[in-house]
């Protein structure tokens, strides 16, 4: 099996991720992109604002270290958890806001490997692209099939209970932290 690591930019936290049975995407949601933005790192963005991202069962990951200097926050009340170093205000993953849904988007920028990543054959959301972007392979239906697939394993082999942003009573690890304007 195949894994690569995760590290923020000031090399404080790291985590181990499999490579085995990801999905890559592209998101051009306005959220995606103000997440990064917000935390400065607008130059992970592609030249029409979509952001790449590889989702992964949450037990594809583990913290190598730093755990300890992770935060998490919502861009909006009914979107997802975003997480992030406290280091150095690197954009690390996506989660569902419990970890019972096993939901885990890792940012691609920040992987070792990515040239082993599969290729983009997803991308979601164009119509908030600043700029035309082509259709993509596979459309958000793919998308939605690979996350139910993955989801419905996680939690047949009980995998789900090892996230690592998750405690074992299904806690985040870190505080909601807002995001400076």
């Amino acid at each position: 099996m195949s894994t690569t690591t995760w590290t923020c930019k000031c090399g404080q936290v790291a985590l181990s991720v499999s490579l085995e049975g990801g999905t890559r995407v592209v998101c051009y949601c306005n959220s995606c992109r103000g997440f990064a933005t917000r935390l400065g790192a607008s130059d992970i963005l592609d030249e029409c604002g979509g952001c790449d991202l590889y989702q992964v069962a949450p037990e594809a990951a583990q913290f190598l270290r730093g755990a300890d200097k992770v935060a998490w926050t919502k861009m909006t009340d009914r979107g997802p958890a975003r997480w992030f170093t406290t280091c150095c205000q690197t954009p690390l993953a996506n989660t569902l806001p419990t970890p019972a849904i096993p939901f885990l988007t890792l940012q691609s920028a920040y992987l070792s490997k990515k040239d082993m990543l599969p290729p983009i054959e997803i991308r979601v959301l164009r119509k908030f692209a600043n700029g035309r972007v082509s259709a993509s392979k596979y459309g958000q239906g793919r998308l939605l099939r690979d996350f139910a697939m993955r989801s419905l394993k996680s939690r047949f082999s009980g995998g789900w209970r090892r996230n690592p942003l998750f405690d074992d009573r299904g806690k985040p690890i870190a505080t909601n932290v807002p995001l400076p304007d």
